[in-house]
């Protein structure tokens, strides 16, 4: 395989947008049947508006194209046709704008972009752009750029929750480079091809100003360990969300990313233990139907390190805190178990409906 300080040469680093959020504090008085509690609370203004779909950018992209002479990111034309190649595979295989960068990342750090005959003194038997291995087929299949492509995306849609890995990690799974972390300084380079030759905005696109907003405010408290999950996979997605690495079918709704922010800001501390589910691909409950799938709902399944059930105290105040930043038309799940408590949610605005649900948590969905 080839090392990475020739391809890392022409790497490109940005440095992150830093994004200004405004914060409003205000006092929310919580009533509830059983207590009465007065919450300081800080809010993310970007509350406003309407979930995904505010961010702008273009989604999906053209077909690619190089023109004459051109040159991305130190890369040529003859790099860039490759490039194309690539992007062409992983469009008519429908792999989203995260796996094309993903496979522009590898060959990258694989082979520079050059389709190349031999390997390195490490294995001098792998071949092509992706520099595969005889287990990839022929050498005719390996050299052929749409063929190795096809091969690579293959594996990669292959590799358990790829899409909420680290990139460099999925490229590792699939390539099984000495170091795992090999790949990582190509992304940046992998997104300015991808950009140039398609038009893309995958960024923008997948991650709106408003979800990305809370989701650096989640991603403080994650750090600050006043927000906890259950499983490490759905801590990544909001990693993913603030750092604009999130992939169509990895997004979360702004409003729940929101809505989170004013749990963690109200509570000690705050417990998720769900999030988007077809980033996952689990199907429980209601499977795909679920708004789950959608990443348009959040369980929370401890506040101030108790259990939540649906039917305690807690539970009932933390329906309360969400409700007037919840949007109209929202639900909240355990119905059931409130029901067999003999307990009442009391006066809302914005939850307007409530359904049965399992009593080890309390689900909160946005519409």
């Amino acid at each position: 395989m080839i090392g990475a300080s020739a391809a890392a040469a022409h790497a490109v680093s940005h440095p992150k947008t830093t994004r200004n959020l405004l914060i409003v504090a205000a006092v929310i008085i919580l009533v509830v049947p059983v207590t009465l509690v007065a919450v300081p609370v800080s809010l993310v203004l970007a509350m406003g508006t309407n979930g995904f779909g505010g961010g702008g950018g273009a989604c999906g992209g053209s077909a690619p194209s190089v023109e004459a002479g051109q040159n991305v990111d130190g890369y040529g034309p003859d790099q860039l046709r490759i490039a194309a190649t690539i992007i062409t595979v992983g469009q008519q295989m429908s792999v989203p704008q995260h796996g094309q960068t993903l496979a522009l990342m590898v060959a990258i750090g694989e082979s520079g972009l050059r389709n190349l005959d031999h390997g390195d003194a490490v294995d001098n038997t792998t071949i092509g752009v992706f520099q595969q291995g005889a287990g990839y087929g022929t050498p005719g299949e390996r050299m052929d750029p749409a063929t190795a492509a096809a091969a690579f995306y293959t594996r990669m849609l292959h590799v358990p929750d790829w899409q909420a890995l680290a990139p460099t990690l999925v490229a590792h799974a699939v390539q099984i480079n000495a170091d795992p972390y090999h790949y990582a300084p190509f992304w940046t380079a992998a997104e300015q091809v991808l950009a140039a030759l398609t038009g893309a905005s995958a960024r923008a696109c997948q991650v709106p100003a408003d979800a990305a907003a809370a989701a650096v405010v989640l991603v403080g408290a994650i750090q600050a360990k006043k927000l906890n999950f259950l499983e490490p996979r759905y801590q990544q997605q909001v990693i993913n969300m603030a750092d604009g690495t999130a992939t169509p079918d990895c997004t979360i709704d702004a409003h729940v990313l929101q809505l989170i922010v004013v749990a963690v800001q109200a509570f000690q501390q705050v417990g998720v233990s769900d999030l988007n589910r077809r980033c996952t691909g689990t199907t429980p409950g209601a499977g795909t139907a679920s708004a789950h799938w959608k990443g348009k709902a959040v369980d929370f399944y401890a506040i101030n390190r108790q259990s939540l059930t649906g039917a305690d105290p807690l539970s009932v105040q933390l329906i309360h805190a969400l409700d007037p930043f919840a949007p109209r038309g929202s639900s909240v799940g355990q119905s059931d178990c409130r029901s067999r408590a003999h307990m009442t949610l009391g006066v809302l605005m914005n939850f307007t409906s409530d359904f049965p649900d399992t009593c080890n948590h309390q689900h909160i969905q946005v519409p």
